[in-house]
């Protein structure tokens, strides 16, 4: 049975061993997001990783030592000794992330809780995150649960709705 799994690779590598790992016929895949890059004498859109040293891969786990033997593979994300299956609908979330053009940033999972929200339009719709400040700007906090990594999608307050205020004591 095909499910998506998540491996550690060299950081800087995950659109090679995407490429490499396409050419031994196993599905993969490394969330890409896209930043403008100033340099002294130009500006330049740029593809980064979403999730710095992650690829994904969908495979039955009979081709495991398949995926470890390519290059820059380094090991399955494990929890508790066994490998973390991912849900589809994560990596639909991510590609949906992806294909979206937000401003996207990774972020360590220690973030302030405020307001939860629901997405209510754009190609993020129904999703729910959480909502905090950084830098003056307002963000959605969304987790994927399967790989505990929070992804931060810079969204307009007019595409949001409140579930839960925060509670101020």
């Amino acid at each position: 049975m095909l499910n998506w799994y998540a491996v550690y690779v060299n950081v800087k590598h995950e659109k090679k061993v995407v490429q490499k790992l396409c050419d031994k016929a196993i599905e993969a895949y490394s969330p890409i997001i896209k930043k403008m890059q100033q340099w002294s004498d130009r500006k330049k859109l740029v593809e980064f990783p979403m999730l710095s040293g992650y690829v994904f891969v969908k495979i039955d786990l009979s081709k495991k030592e398949e995926v470890l033997n390519c290059a820059g593979v380094f090991a399955f994300i494990k929890f508790n000794g066994v490998e973390a299956k991912i849900k589809e609908s994560d990596i639909t979330i991510l590609k949906s992330i992806e294909s979206s053009g937000y401003d996207v940033s990774v972020e360590p999972a220690s973030l302030q809780v405020s307001d939860e929200v629901e997405v209510i339009q754009g190609p993020l719709k129904g999703l729910k995150g959480t909502v905090f400040r950084f830098q003056n700007n307002e963000f959605v906090q969304i987790e994927l649960e399967s790989i505990k990594q929070n992804i931060i999608v810079q969204l307009p307050k007019h595409s949001l709705k409140i579930i839960t205020p925060k509670i101020s004591i």
